[in-house]
C-alpha cells in the first residue's frame, strides 16, 4: 500500500544515480560528435523516466496537512532542485556569450531562448522559431538543452494534481475515486503514446519539444512506483525475477544508445530506453546495499555516483561549453574533446558544490515557509530575465562592437551616398524585397535606393522560407512558412502598380556546412542528375505562375540572381579567439570557375524565367567577384559577406549603383 511507502521515507536508491550518470555521459557524448554514440541522444529520455519516478516518490512519501502544504511543499522542493543551479547557468552563459558569440544570423534568438528557459518554457520558444534540435543551426545556441526542463517543469503542473486526488482518496479509503486516479492516469499515459506517435509523422517538431507528446515517459516512471508501493506481491514476484528485469533493461537500453534514429523519433525510438529504465529502475529499487557482482560493484562505484549525483549540472554546462567552443577555437580534434570534457566537469563540480548543494540543504530554505521560498524564487527569476536581456545591450556585446567597421565603413559609405545624386524618380513608389534571409541582407541597399529616389523601402521576408526558389532540389517548406500563395496575396496587398518587388531567396548549394567544407567535386556533380533536371523543370513552371500574378498587378518584378557562396565565414574568423576554428581554414576566398559551375544549373532557371515572362533579371554576382581567379569575401580589410552566404552593408554598397540604375530604367 501507499502508506507502506511513507516508511520508507528518504530511502536512498543507489541505483538511480548509476542511471543518471549513464544518461548524462551518454547524452554528452553524442554532443560531442554524434559518431561516438549515434543514439545517445535517448539519454533525455532515460531522464524523463527517472524523473517520473523520484517524482512520484517524493509527493507520495512527503507527508501534508492540507492540499495547499501538499503542493508549496513540493514546488519548494522543485525549485530548490531546479532553479539554483540553472539561473546561475543562464546568468554565467550569458555574460559569456555577450563578449563571444558575434551578432549574426546564426546567433539570432539564442537569448530568446534563455529568458524563456527562466520560467521554463523554452521548449514552446523553439516551437515557434526553430526547425529542429536536430538542425545543425541548433549546436550554436548554448541554451537549447533546457527544452527538456521545461517538459519537466510543464509536467509538474499537472501531475501533482492527480496524485493529490489519489492520496486523498486512500487517506479517506475512497476506493472509487482511488481507481478512478489511476485510471485516469493511466489513460493520460497511453494517450500521450498514441500523440506521439501521430506527432512524430504530422509535427514532429511538437512531438519532440512539448509536453503532450512526451508526457508518457515522465509518467511510465510514475506508474513504476505506484506499481511497486502499492503491492507486495508484485515486488516479491519482481525479485525472483530481478536478474531478468536487470538483463532486458540493459538490453534495451543499450540498443536504443547504438541504434536509435533521429527520423523516427520520438516515436518509435523514444519506448526502448524508457522501458529499459522502467526495468532498470525497478531492479535498483529492490536492491538490498550494495551489488557483489563485479559489474554491480563498478555501476555503483564512487566515481560513478558522484557523476550521477552532479548530473543536472553537467546536462547543463556540457551544451554552454560545447557551443561557446563551436563559436571560438573549434570542436573539430580530440584535444578540442579533451578540453571539452575537462571544463565541463570543472564548472559542473563548482555548480554543485558551490551552487546546488549549499542552497538546496541551506539552513534558510529548511527554515523558511514554503511560500515564502517560492516568492523569492519568483522575484529571482524576474531578476535573472532583466539581467539576461540586460547582457544583449551593445556595449556588453564586444565582439560586435570591435570588428563593426569591417562589416560597415561608415566613412566609405557616407563619401559613396554623397557621390549620387538623388532624384524622385521613385516618388509614389516603393522597392519591396521579397523572400528568405537573401532578400534580408539587401536591406541597406533598399534603404539608400529609396533615400535617392524618394520612394519608399519595404520587405515582406520570412526568414528560412523562401519565395520564388529556382534552387536545383524541390524546395521543402518548414511547417513554420508561410504558403507561397499567402506570401503572393501579402505582396499584392502591400504593393501598387509600378512598385518594384525584388524576388531573392537562397539558391545555390551550400559549399560547407557550419562546421566544415563540403565536397565540392561530389556537390557539382549532384546538380547535373536527371533528377534534378527534371526537378529545376518543375520548380520554373510553378515559379512562372507566381509572378504572372504579380506581373497582372502592373508590378515590376526583378530577379534577383544568387551571390557567391564562400566556406569561411567571416563573423566567426576574424577575431582573436576564433581565428584559430578549423573552419576558418580555407579563407577569405573561393575559386572563381567553381562559383560559376555551382550557379550554373540555377542560372539556366533564372534566364529562361526571366525570357518566358519579361521579368527583370539582376545579377549581382560580377560586382561581387570582379576577379578572373578567385572571389573575395575581404577586400582590403573590410568584409563583404558577414557569414558563409549573406552580404554586408560593405558588400551592399558595390551593388547600389547597379541597381539604383536598374530602378531608375523601370521608372522612367
Amino acid at each position: 500500500m501507499i502508506e507502506q511507502a511513507s516508511k520508507a521515507e528518504g530511502k536512498y536508491v543507489l541505483g538511480i544515480d548509476s542511471l543518471r550518470a549513464l544518461a548524462v555521459w551518454s547524452v554528452i557524448f553524442y554532443h560531442l560528435n554524434s559518431n561516438f554514440l549515434p543514439g545517445g541522444f535517448v539519454g533525455v529520455d532515460i531522464f524523463f523516466a527517472i524523473s517520473g519516478f523520484v517524482i512520484t516518490k517524493s509527493l507520495l512519501e512527503h507527508r501534508s496537512k492540507s492540499f495547499f502544504t501538499f503542493f508549496t511543499g513540493f514546488y519548494r522542493r522543485r525549485f530548490v532542485r531546479i532553479a539554483p543551479a540553472l539561473f546561475f547557468y543562464l546568468l554565467v552563459t550569458g555574460l559569456l556569450a555577450s563578449y563571444f558569440i558575434p551578432k549574426a544570423s546564426l546567433s539570432g534568438g539564442i537569448f530568446n531562448t534563455a529568458n524563456w528557459a527562466i520560467f521554463g518554457a523554452s521548449n514552446i520558444q523553439l516551437v515557434l522559431t526553430s526547425d529542429g534540435y536536430f538542425a545543425e543551426r541548433m549546436d550554436f545556441n548554448p541554451f537549447i538543452q533546457t527544452w527538456s526542463l521545461g517538459v519537466e517543469e510543464q509536467f509538474y503542473l499537472f501531475y501533482p494534481i492527480l496524485i493529490a486526488v489519489l492520496v486523498f482518496a486512500i487517506q479517506k479509503s475512497y476506493k472509487t475515486l482511488k481507481n478512478i486516479a489511476i485510471a485516469a492516469l493511466i489513460a493520460v499515459t497511453v494517450a500521450s503514446l498514441l500523440l506521439s506517435s501521430w506527432q512524430t509523422e504530422n509535427d514532429a517538431l511538437s512531438a519532440f519539444y512539448l509536453l503532450p507528446a512526451r508526457f508518457w515517459e515522465l509518467a511510465a516512471g510514475g506508474l513504476l512506483f505506484l506499481l511497486v508501493s502499492r503491492s507486495n506481491r508484485f515486488s516479491n514476484i519482481s525479485k525472483n525475477l530481478n536478474s531478468v528485469n536487470l538483463g532486458l533493461g540493459l538490453v534495451f537500453v543499450v540498443v536504443s544508445l547504438l541504434f536509435a534514429n533521429t527520423n523516427d523519433f520520438p516515436y518509435f525510438w523514444a519506448i526502448p530506453p524508457v522501458l529499459g529504465t522502467v526495468l532498470l529502475l525497478h531492479s535498483a529499487n529492490i536492491q538490498t546495499g550494495r551489488p557483489s557482482s563485479l559489474i554491480g560493484k563498478l555501476v555503483t562505484s564512487r566515481p560513478i555516483i558522484y557523476f550521477g549525483k552532479i548530473s543536472y549540472s553537467l546536462y547543463l554546462w556540457h551544451w554552454g561549453i560545447f557551443v561557446l567552443m563551436r563559436w571560438t577555437i573549434g570542436l573539430s580534434y580530440w584535444w578540442h574533446y579533451l578540453i571539452a570534457i575537462a571544463l565541463t566537469v570543472g564548472f559542473s563540480a563548482l555548480s554543485y558544490k558551490f551552487v546546488e548543494t549549499p542552497i538546496r540543504t541551506g539552513k534558510f530554505v529548511k527554515k523558511r515557509l514554503d511560500f515564502t521560498v517560492i516568492t523569492a524564487g519568483a522575484m529571482a527569476a524576474l531578476m535573472l530575465f532583466f539581467a539576461v536581456d540586460f547582457s544583449k545591450a551593445e556595449y556588453m556585446r564586444r565582439a560586435t562592437a570591435i570588428s563593426d567597421p569591417q562589416f560597415t565603413d561608415r566613412k566609405a559609405t557616407i563619401q559613396k551616398l554623397e557621390q549620387i545624386p538623388s532624384d524622385t524618380s521613385g516618388s509614389g513608389h516603393s522597392v519591396i524585397f521579397v523572400g528568405d534571409s537573401h532578400a534580408g541582407h539587401y536591406k541597406y541597399m533598399g534603404h539608400w535606393i529609396a533615400t535617392k529616389t524618394g520612394s519608399d523601402f519595404k520587405s515582406i521576408i520570412h526568414y528560412g522560407c523562401s519565395y520564388v526558389n529556382l534552387q536545383f532540389f524541390t524546395y521543402l517548406r518548414l511547417s513554420r512558412c508561410p504558403s507561397e500563395e499567402k506570401i503572393t496575396q501579402e505582396i499584392i496587398s502591400k504593393a501598387k502598380a509600378g512598385d518594384i518587388i525584388v524576388l531573392s531567396s537562397f539558391s545555390t548549394p551550400r559549399i560547407a556546412t557550419l562546421d566544415a567544407a563540403a565536397d565540392k567535386s561530389q556537390l557539382l556533380e549532384s546538380l547535373t542528375t536527371k533528377e534534378q533536371d527534371a526537378s529545376r523543370e518543375k520548380i520554373l513552371q510553378h515559379s512562372v505562375e507566381i509572378v504572372r500574378k504579380l506581373q497582372a498587378k502592373g508590378l515590376h518584378v526583378v530577379l534577383a540572381a544568387p551571390t557567391p557562396v564562400f566556406v569561411t565565414p567571416a563573423d566567426r574568423c576574424i577575431r582573436w579567439f576564433n581565428k584559430m576554428n578549423p573552419i576558418c581554414e580555407a579563407g577569405f576566398k573561393e575559386d572563381k570557375n567553381f562559383e560559376l559551375q555551382l550557379r550554373a544549373p540555377v542560372m539556366k532557371s533564372y534566364e529562361a524565367l526571366s525570357n518566358k515572362i519579361g521579368a527583370t533579371l539582376w545579377d549581382p554576382f560580377p560586382l561581387l567577384c570582379p576577379k578572373e581567379k578567385y572571389c573575395y569575401s575581404e577586400s582590403k580589410g573590410r568584409y563583404l559577406f558577414v557569414d558563409q552566404h549573406h552580404l554586408s552593408s560593405n558588400g551592399n554598397l558595390l551593388l547600389v549603383d547597379s541597381f539604383l540604375a536598374l530602378a531608375r530604367s523601370l521608372w522612367r
